[in-house]
């Protein structure tokens, strides 16, 4: 992907966030997109989110430990961005939630504050961003999982727990993140080696974690939950039982 069309996405998402902001459109437009996500059963909102889950959406960087160690240095430097970017902006601003405001049916447990920006959409966008910025994708791929993190980013709304601003903003700062992440990895490689090592350690601890927890106020989707979770521990050490030991 060129530089110019890396920046595509993130630009888009903040033009409608700041169409928002300019015509004071946050709370219609949420109660409008919350209306027309109750087509579909709650159960795939509450699934689609758990793939944004902070714990959980890194974990599909695991398969790719032995073949990108870059990617997972700069998994590590982006991981590192979104959370100090999701997690400031929560505190520095305290938004109240939908649930706060408005009386709306929620899905899952009935959050109140740090609203801004969403960070199941930050992870899910750095994860995703990282992905399609470090491969070479074809169009269809590409197109197929920016069209799944906004999935996950629109499930957000329809569980009633965060507003289109959120979500846009989350998505923004998600890819610049990844962007980031990657950039920062290509300018500082020696770090690849100590980097992989880390990430790798925080990535099975996150693994083991998914294991163990619980559905953390989201009935049902714990099978989904560690299922994605045995799946990428699989994969990562599948390869480990191939290697054949060399010739003499």
């Amino acid at each position: 992907m060129t530089p110019q069309r890396c920046w595509v996405l993130p630009l888009l998402c903040l033009g409608l966030a700041l169409e928002i902001l300019v015509t004071h459109s946050n709370v219609a437009l949420f109660l409008w997109l919350n209306q027309i996500s109750h087509a579909l059963p709650a159960w795939v909102w509450s699934h689609l989110t758990t793939m944004g889950d902070a714990a959980l959406a890194p974990l599909c960087l695991l398969p790719w430990w032995r073949r990108r160690p870059d990617l997972l240095w700069a998994g590590l430097l982006a991981a590192l961005l979104a959370f100090l970017f999701s997690h400031g902006l929560k505190h520095w601003f305290d938004a109240p939630r939908p649930p706060a405001v408005l009386t709306v049916s929620v899905i899952g447990p009935r959050l109140l504050h740090s609203s801004f920006p969403s960070g199941h959409t930050t992870a899910i966008f750095t994860v995703i961003g990282l992905f399609v910025l470090g491969f070479p994708l074809r169009t269809r791929w590409l197109v197929a999982l920016v069209l799944l993190a906004g999935a996950v980013g629109y499930s957000r709304i329809a569980l009633g727990v965060h507003w289109p601003l959120d979500v846009l903003v989350g998505a923004a700062g998600g890819w610049i993140c990844a962007m980031l992440g990657i950039l920062m990895a290509h300018r500082w490689p020696q770090g690849q080696d100590r980097g992989r090592g880390i990430a790798l350690l925080i990535l099975l601890a996150l693994a083991f974690y998914d294991l163990w927890r619980g559905p953390n106020g989201m009935p049902g989707i714990q099978p989904f939950q560690k299922g994605i979770t045995m799946v990428c521990l699989l994969t990562a050490i599948w390869p480990l039982f191939n290697m054949r030991p060399k010739q003499p």
